[in-house]
C-alpha cells in the first residue's frame, strides 16, 4: 500500500478537492448507490486509508477496516441529506469504524509497528535524506500520542481539515479541538526537545 501520511496539500489541490466534493455530492443525489461509492473511493479513498492507519498502525488491518467503512457508507448513503459536507460525514463514519474496532477484543491480537516511510515530503530527494531522521522522530511522536490527540493532528495538519470540520467529524466542540491541538503540540515539543512546531503552524 502507498504511503499513509503526507504533508499538507497545496492551496491549489485543496481547492480542487473542494470542487470535486461538490461534484461528488451532486452525483450522489443523481446516480445509483454503487456509482456514488466508486466516486467516494476515487476522491476520498486514500485520505480515509491514511486516517484509518493512524488508528490501527497496521497495513493489513487498514485494508480490512476500509472495506468495513465502505460497507457502512453503502448501507447508509441514502441517509446523507447534505446538511453537513460529504467529507465530514465520510470521515465521521471512518472514525467511528476505527474506534469500534479498537474497543473490540480482536484488536488485541495485532501488534502493529511504525514503518519508516510514514511521512512523505514534497521536497527534493536531497532534502528528504537530510531530514529523514527528523521526520522519523516526528512520526514516532505523532503515533505515540493518545488517539484523541492523534486523530486531530492527522485531520488538521495532514488532511487540511478546518477546526469546524474536525469538530463535526469527531463529534466534539471546536473549543475542545483547539485545546487538543495545543496540548498535542506541547507533548510533541517535549518529546523532540523543543523542536517540531515548524510542521504544525
Amino acid at each position: 500500500m502507498s504511503t499513509f501520511l503526507t504533508h499538507k496539500c497545496s492551496c491549489g489541490s485543496a481547492i480542487a478537492l473542494r470542487l470535486a466534493s461538490r461534484r461528488v455530492e451532486d452525483f450522489i443525489f443523481r446516480g445509483t448507490d454503487e456509482e456514488a461509492i466508486v466516486y467516494i473511493i476515487d476522491y476520498y479513498g486514500e485520505g480515509i486509508k491514511r486516517l484509518i492507519f493512524t488508528y490501527v498502525k497496521n497495513y493489513a488491518q487498514t485494508d480490512d477496516l476500509f472495506q468495513d467503512f465502505l460497507l457502512k457508507v453503502y448501507q447508509n448513503i441514502g441517509q446523507f441529506q447534505g446538511k453537513s459536507s460529504l467529507k465530514t460525514w465520510l470521515y465521521r463514519i471512518a472514525i467511528n469504524t476505527c474506534k469500534d474496532y479498537l474497543r473490540s477484543p480482536i484488536n488485541r491480537i495485532f501488534s502493529p509497528g511504525i514503518k519508516s516511510d510514514l511521512i512523505k515530503t514534497s521536497q527534493s530527494a536531497e532534502t528528504q535524506v537530510l531530514k529523514k531522521e527528523y521526520y522519523q522522530q516526528l512520526a514516532q511522536c505523532i503515533f505515540s500520542l493518545p488517539i484523541k490527540y492523534r486523530e486531530i493532528f492527522v485531520l488538521r495538519f495532514y488532511q487540511d481539515f478546518t477546526i469546524k470540520e474536525i469538530s463535526e467529524a469527531v463529534g466534539i466542540p471546536e473549543s475542545t479541538v483547539r485545546t487538543r491541538i495545543m496540548r498535542g503540540k506541547k507533548k510533541i515539543q517535549e518529546q523532540l526537545g523543543g523542536d517540531g512546531f515548524e510542521e504544525f503552524e
